[in-house]
């Protein structure tokens, strides 16, 4: 074959990458275009140097959602991070638009941290701020579903920043637990406690807690609450209907979102209207 056939070979399929690219990169852009017209902006991750100093440890940085000094940040593809885009744009469409504007200033997205511990951190919030941050590659670590994993996440940090804001009461909503739970207080425990799935079983459930995770701390208890009410509907509607403890729960998380803003509308399960046909059945 010819050096022209060669060259003519390669020049095509540089074209065909090339405009590959510019479709991501056009679809990206218009995705990020749409989430700051919500009010908020986006940014992508492409090293821990860009995650915001927490202390220091011997003089070496410690990092925001991190307990180690040597992180790695895994990058995305352009095409996971279009994927993760669609999935918080379409998790932004559930929340009231002033209450965007307000409360939630940028969605940071990495890929994962590369140490032992933060490979199975899928987001955090930065304390002190209107910051999120999402690492959607620790599902594909997890085998678990990568879009819902994104979904649940991206509305459990929102619901730190909004408890902290607008100060949930959290004693009240620990006194509806049963006396003989206490929580963990430690986060890391759930790596090595012995489990099933992602949601909590009978005995837990009959406790309050509706994930495994609950069981780390009382804010942990509350997140879940907020993620599953806005991402998985039909399954917080059947845990209200078989657990009074939830059912008390869910309904001051409920009322503590509907004081926040009146447009978190009141239906079954859930807090948007986007879930009124999802729940007619339950009602």
């Amino acid at each position: 074959m010819s050096k022209f056939v060669i060259s003519l070979i390669h020049l095509f399929f540089c074209c065909i990458l090339f405009g590959c690219s510019n479709n991501y990169g056009k679809s990206i852009s218009d995705v990020e275009s749409s989430i700051k017209l919500l009010g908020v902006s986006v940014r992508r991750l492409s090293s821990m140097d860009e995650v915001p100093v927490d202390s220091y440890i011997a003089g070496k940085t410690v990092r925001f959602g991190t307990h180690s000094v040597d992180g790695i940040l895994k990058g995305l593809s352009d095409a996971r991070y279009l994927n993760t885009l669609q999935i918080i744009y379409s998790s932004m469409g559930l929340y009231p638009k002033g209450i965007l504007q307000s409360d939630l200033d940028v969605v940071n997205v990495g890929g994962q941290i590369q140490t032992e511990r933060e490979q199975f951190t899928s987001g955090f919030f930065q304390p002190n701020s209107q910051d999120i941050y999402l690492f959607p590659l620790v599902a594909d670590a997890l085998s678990i579903d990568r879009d819902s994993d994104v979904r649940h996440t991206f509305h459990h940090e929102f619901s730190s920043i909004l408890m902290r804001k607008y100060q949930f009461d959290m004693i009240g909503f620990m006194a509806h637990n049963g006396t003989d739970f206490e929580y963990w207080f430690d986060q890391a425990k759930i790596l090595y406690s012995s489990h099933d799935g992602y949601y909590a079983d009978s005995e837990l459930l009959k406790q309050g807690l509706l994930t495994y995770y609950s069981q780390t701390s009382p804010e942990n208890d509350f997140n879940t609450y907020a993620e599953i009410a806005f991402s998985e509907p039909k399954i917080m509607s059947g845990y209200c209907s078989s657990y009074k403890r939830i059912e008390h729960k869910y309904e001051q998380v409920k009322a503590f979102y509907l004081k926040i803003s009146a447009d978190f509308q009141r239906v079954r399960c859930g807090f948007t209207s986007e879930y009124t046909e999802a729940l007619r059945y339950a009602e």
